[in-house]
């Protein structure tokens, strides 16, 4: 290892010494050259193409990697095997993609994707090695601490992508870590055991943290790395599709699904396994998830533990895998499906109604699926039998992940949105898009609450009405408007501006065809109705005796207005005992018309008392 750092030049090393108050930017290219120096310096300049291959482990699982990338190029692509699970993704220069466990393709062209791949691309090629090639400001971010150690760290923002840090170890001027700033959850590459590789010092071994927890680290060895010439263009390409795996109903081209609509989710009821039929949430933007109980009934064996957030709220959990022989709604199976597999999370007890796990992209990727919000049907068609609906313009979508992306206005600002099946509100807004916009002052927006809750926790946002979204001819006027004020999970994706959910969905009868990327928002007879925000400031969800546990109370809301706070118990409401009571229908009656009152009995560490809560507009 010494031998590389030796290779640095005298100058630099020296004027690495320099004063704190040296030009930042001039210091963050002498740490960069210093580290290109201790790694191999000329002979990055003559390497075009990079091949690695090693092993991997993560949650107790074990698996094996496989990288390509084009150093004068930045593209990339890189495979993988985990356990049960498989999967790729990719950078062809000018869009990114990603292969899941059935070899399904899919095109990210969002800007989160786009910049995201970006970002990858540039790390994953060392592209801040040839600032000639790849635009991009550096500059410096001081002195880093971590495990007892200090390292010099340097920000770096590639062209096209969101800034991340290089640490530097001052003693052989190696790169010691790269840390992501922005996303819904923030990785931290630390990169240690260099050796040298035909020239080149690199990285034996590279360790993937999410989250900052290390409970949760993936752990990359390599194996061989290789450096040759140019690779075909087609090493960088989207590989093709496979043939579409769906099983339909003998002689059918479609299958209709009724659904029931809880907290504007939609449960659909399905079969795993060719089992009885089973509760689970639909969402157009979740691959397949069960729960843990739920899988060792079916005698599925679950593998692994790692880590992964779940949308809104910046909570990392634990999750799993396990094969499925089959999964089958309304008639329309796929078969061997790898599922995630979590254990009783809280989202379940927030929803008050039993429910199995997730289903959605997996089947809206091989069929065309509309939902009338209107009649609770969900009707798959197959893609070589769909013909769009009449007089309705399609709008483009784009992905991110598994997630469809509309553009669309707020108020005159454009923006890029989710189209969310699985969120329960309106609109929501993230972080930063408000925080760039001003749009807490623009909105007037005061009131905080609690307004989701995924498998990332809770998500809180300030409560307001916006003017108009306008999504290509369609106009939304005054849709409830949530401002995210998390910093963390999907509350904090830099170039995506919000969520549109079940609250605003259920006004149109939705049709979604991936493959196409392409939606139909057909406007049915709740069009024009305006969304009713919560009127009682209460997040209420299930206690473990049974009854109402409060879990929030908004500010400034009838709720606070009578002394109720988080802890508290509901124990009646109106005389009715508040085990025998539905959340979700609960939740509908707290929409009830301003000066609708309800009666609590109210269990507290103050003791019990009868309270009277009068509902009021929090929006």
């Amino acid at each position: 290892m010494a031998w590389f750092a030796r290779s640095a030049p005298v100058l630099i090393l020296a004027a690495l010494a320099a004063p704190a108050d040296a030009a930042e930017p001039a210091n963050a290219d002498l740490l960069i050259e210093a580290a290109k120096q201790a790694m191999g310096g000329p002979a990055w300049d003559s390497t075009i193409t990079w091949h690695e291959t090693g092993t991997g482990t993560a949650g107790g699982l074990d698996g094996t990697y496989e990288v390509w990338a084009d150093l004068p190029s930045l593209r990339n692509s890189f495979s993988y095997e985990l356990g049960p699970t498989t999967g790729g993704s990719g950078w062809d220069g000018k869009q990114a993609w990603t292969t899941d466990n059935s070899k399904e393709v899919r095109i990210e062209t969002s800007g989160e994707a786009t910049a995201q791949a970006i970002q990858d691309a540039y790390r994953r090629g060392y592209g801040f090695f040839f600032p000639d090639r790849f635009p991009a400001t550096r500059e410096d971010a001081g002195t880093r601490q971590a495990d007892g150690k200090s390292y010099a760290a340097i920000k770096v923002t590639p062209q096209g992508a969101e800034p991340f840090e290089i640490w530097f170890d001052p003693a052989t001027h190696l790169i010691a870590r790269e840390v992501q700033l922005t996303g819904a959850d923030p990785h931290i590459f630390i990169l240690s055991d260099f050796e040298p590789f035909h020239g080149i010092a690199a990285p034996r071994k590279v360790i993937d943290r999410i989250g900052g927890d290390p409970k949760f680290d993936i752990v990359l060895q390599a194996g061989t790395i290789t450096r040759g010439g140019a690779e075909p263009d087609g090493r960088y390409a989207p590989p093709p599709p496979p043939p579409n795996s769906a099983q339909w109903p003998a002689g059918r081209t479609s299958v209709s699904v009724p659904f029931r609509l809880l907290n504007n989710h939609i449960y659909v009821a399905a079969s795993i396994n060719g089992k009885a039929q089973l509760p689970f949430m639909f969402d157009t933007g979740a691959n397949d998830d069960i729960l843990t109980s739920v899988a060792n009934t079916l005698g599925i064996p679950a593998e692994g533990a790692l880590g992964g957030g779940g949308g809104f709220g910046g909570t990392i959990e634990e999750f799993g895998f396990a094969k499925v022989k089959s999964v089958s709604l309304g008639g329309l199976t796929l078969p061997d499906q790898v599922f995630g597999t979590e254990s009783s999370p809280a989202w379940v007890s927030v929803e008050g109604t039993a429910v199995a796990g997730l289903l959605g992209y997996e089947f809206v990727k091989r069929a065309v699926l509309t939902i009338d919000y209107a009649k609770h049907i969900m009707t798959f068609t197959k893609p070589e039998a769909f013909h769009p609906p009449k007089d309705v313009a399609a709008i483009p979508l784009s992905f991110d992940k598994f997630v469809p992306i509309l553009s669309a206005t707020l108020d005159g600002i454009p923006g890029e949105f989710e189209l969310d099946t699985g969120a329960r509100g309106a609109l929501s807004v993230m972080h930063p898009f408000a925080e760039t916009n001003g749009l807490v002052r623009k909105y007037h927006a005061t009131h905080s609450a609690i307004t989701g809750y995924g498998v990332g926790g809770p998500s809180r946002a300030l409560l307001a009405r916006a003017g108009k979204l306008i999504i290509g001819p369609v106009t939304i006027d005054a849709p409830v408007t949530e401002i995210a004020t998390g910093t963390a999970g999907a509350d904090n994706d830099a170039r995506t501006a919000g969520n549109i959910g079940g609250d605003l969905l259920k006004r149109f009868t939705v049709t979604l065809d991936y493959a196409h990327q392409t939606v139909w928002l057909q406007p049915n007879r709740s069009a024009a109705q305006r969304e009713i925000f919560d009127r009682s400031g209460l997040w209420i969800g299930r206690a473990a005796d049974g009854g109402i546990e409060i879990a929030d109370v908004a500010t400034e809301s009838a709720a606070a207005a009578i002394g109720l706070i988080t802890g508290d118990e509901i124990v009646a409401v109106n005389g009715k005992p508040s085990k025998t009571l539905a959340l979700y229908a609960l939740r509908e009656r707290f929409k009830s018309a301003v000066g609708t009152k309800f009666r609590f009995l109210v269990k507290s560490k103050a003791g019990d008392r009868t309270v009277t809560l009068t509902l009021a507009d929090q929006v």
